[in-house]
């Protein structure tokens, strides 16, 4: 193990002595037997997609209570079926996909579940979350069920730093020790829906985390960069027209590659921080930003192809000239996307990265 990875095991153990809650896929199946149990997760985490958890409990406790066995999946209507799936996102399609796994599992497989993540992969409705999740939950198995929160709070964390779940699966098999592989996705299901929430709740956070989390640690900074140059942060509709400094937070909803001039970009999903300035008496801050607000523009600058595909969620200005002292201090702190917006000085970017 890395030194740079110890912060993020560290993380894992504050977690599993604190945190003492199931996530919703394992409660329902708690006290079956083996294939029971294996049944019960396999259904119930194919109802789970894109469903919340309270709704992927009722679903399934009503489910469970009409369908014990692939046979009763198999015999009963899809009528029936898609009127107890109903409460679940898109319900008639998982309904159809539980039907086929049924009739596959009583066919071919006897009933039984299988217990290799290669076969589960090929059944109807089920992907590698989902075989992952069947073979620690019901086999007791080494494996690492990857969902959103293990995603994002792996690369939050920067001990991966990859684009898609199926990525950080396979990284953290190459590097996350094998006694963890079981209960991280518990762990941090729980931990991403109560605490480390795609807008994450630091102040909820334990403090033995706090003071050993790069992302938390990054935002502090941010707050000491704003507050050391006393940026305010200001509604859209109020920027003044003044001479100044800015910072935009722009959010990309997905990895894109953008031809920036002649120059192919690739942008993770996440925020960016761009920082500018606007020192003249026509193209004061008002004026400056509201051109960068606007939807009808021609591409003059870096930030105007980025904003084609992107939204400033956030604006933050300070009066007199800091640009290049600003993006200094946030190259300290943030990745930078190198030579954005940075012609005319000698910073290496104006535009920096922090992880969702």
């Amino acid at each position: 193990m890395n030194n740079t990875d110890i912060p993020f095991i560290k993380f894992l153990d504050v977690l599993d002595e604190n945190l003492k809650k199931d996530a919703v896929v394992d409660k329902i199946s708690k006290n079956s037997n083996e294939n029971e149990r294996a049944f019960k997760i396999l259904v119930s985490t194919v109802i789970s997609a894109r469903t919340k958890d309270e709704t992927t409990a009722k679903v399934s406790k009503a489910l469970f209570k009409k369908v014990k066995s692939p046979k009763d999946l198999s015999d009963i209507s899809l009528e029936e079926l898609e009127k107890l799936v109903h409460p679940a996102g898109f319900y008639k399609t998982k309904a159809k996909n539980l039907k086929k796994l049924g009739k596959i599992l009583l066919e071919e497989y006897d009933s039984k579940i299988p217990n290799s993540i290669e076969e589960l992969v090929t059944l109807p409705g089920v992907g590698r979350k989902t075989a992952n999740l069947v073979m620690t939950l019901a086999f007791d198995d080494y494996a690492i069920c990857v969902d959103t929160h293990v995603h994002r709070i792996t690369n939050r964390w920067n001990y991966v730093n990859t684009e898609f779940p199926e990525d950080t699966e396979m990284e953290l098999r190459k590097k996350l020790p094998k006694n963890y592989w079981k209960r991280i996705n518990n762990l941090l299901v729980v931990f991403g829906q109560e605490i480390c929430s795609p807008i994450p709740k630091c102040d909820k956070c334990f403090s033995e985390i706090r003071e050993i989390c790069p992302h938390y640690n990054s935002l502090k900074e941010l707050e000491k960069i704003y507050k050391d140059f006393n940026f305010k942060k200001t509604p859209k509709t109020k920027i003044p027209k003044d001479k100044g400094t800015y910072v935009l937070r722009i959010k990309m909803n997905a990895p894109r590659t953008i031809l920036v001039g002649k120059r192919e970009i690739k942008f993770k999903k996440g925020d960016y921080f761009y920082i500018g300035s606007a020192m003249g008496d026509s193209m004061n801050l008002y004026n400056r930003i509201n051109r960068h607000l606007s939807e009808n523009k021609k591409k003059r600058w870096h930030i105007d192809y980025l904003l084609e595909f992107s939204n400033v969620k956030e604006v933050n200005v300070t009066l007199g000239r800091f640009e290049c002292d600003v993006s200094q201090r946030f190259n300290l702190v943030f990745d930078s996307v190198e030579s954005f917006g940075c012609s005319d000085c000698k910073c290496k970017s104006h535009l920096y990265y922090i992880k969702p």
